[in-house]
């Protein structure tokens, strides 16, 4: 199973890294103005990919209800940082987080 390498929730930010069983990391960092995921690379130090960008606003329009609704089937978390770590954390690799990201956000 993937691990959690890191994982922070404060005021002045909110992320969590994870290392998935094929030895590729990401990160998941939560701001006002939305999540982005991305890959690291260099053992977790610096960000090599956006994986996904979407904006709070856009999460929470009407286009992306059905995202939402998705994501409350797989965790019932309050905090968007627990959803999406809820979410990749049983995942094996980051080819199969790519494929389950693109699965619940094409609306």
């Amino acid at each position: 199973m993937s691990q959690i390498i890191t994982y922070q929730k404060s005021p002045s930010g909110k992320y969590c890294q994870i290392k998935f069983d094929d030895g590729n990391r990401i990160l998941i960092s939560l701001a006002q103005v939305g999540v982005k995921i991305s890959r690291l690379k260099w053992g977790g130090l610096i960000p090599a990919e956006t994986i996904l960008e979407i904006s709070t606003p856009d999460l929470f329009s009407d286009k992306y209800k059905p995202v939402r609704e998705k994501l409350t089937e797989i965790s019932l978390e309050p905090d968007f940082l627990d959803v999406f770590k809820d979410l990749l954390l049983p995942i094996k690799s980051l080819d199969e987080a790519r494929k389950t990201l693109d699965k619940i956000f094409t609306v």
